[in-house]
């Protein structure tokens, strides 16, 4: 499945819901405090990635401390944050070939809302970003 296809989205939401029902099922759901911040509340990031194989492509990763979910388009009632990057940057990133730091630093990740929510969530985004990376069948 092509990376940020419908399918490969669908694939996500699935994963990461399963990701959190794990997590929500063990008593020590919550993330280690590891220097890395943990929010509480649920939490919407809308990202925008240009110059897919799909063309434009936007996609909303929403979680709380028990659900986690992705959904093709805009946030329904605005996101709290939001990323807009192009496809060779969201690559790279996806791949472990970059990082979202890195990307910002060098000027390919722009970040809009409360950006302090990407600070403070690190411990649950790192959590995405375990669980999509054991989607299989991706091509880049």
């Amino acid at each position: 499945m092509q990376y940020l296809s419908d399918e490969w989205i669908e694939a996500a939401d699935a994963s990461l819901s399963r990701a959190w029902a794990s997590r929500a099922a063990d008593e020590d759901a919550t993330p280690p405090d590891d220097g890395r911040g943990v929010l509480t509340g649920t939490t919407t990031i809308q990202y925008t990635v240009s110059g897919t194989p799909q063309g434009k492509v936007t996609y909303c990763l929403s979680f709380d401390d028990t659900e986690a979910g992705i959904t093709k388009g805009k946030a329904d009632s605005g996101a709290d944050a939001t990323m807009e990057l192009d496809y060779e940057t969201a690559v790279a990133i996806a791949t472990g070939a970059s990082s979202p730091q890195v990307a910002f630093m060098q000027g390919n990740l722009k970040l809009g809302g409360d950006v302090t929510l990407l600070i403070d969530g690190a411990a649950q985004l790192q959590g995405v970003a375990d669980a999509l990376s054991s989607i299989e069948g991706v091509e880049y």
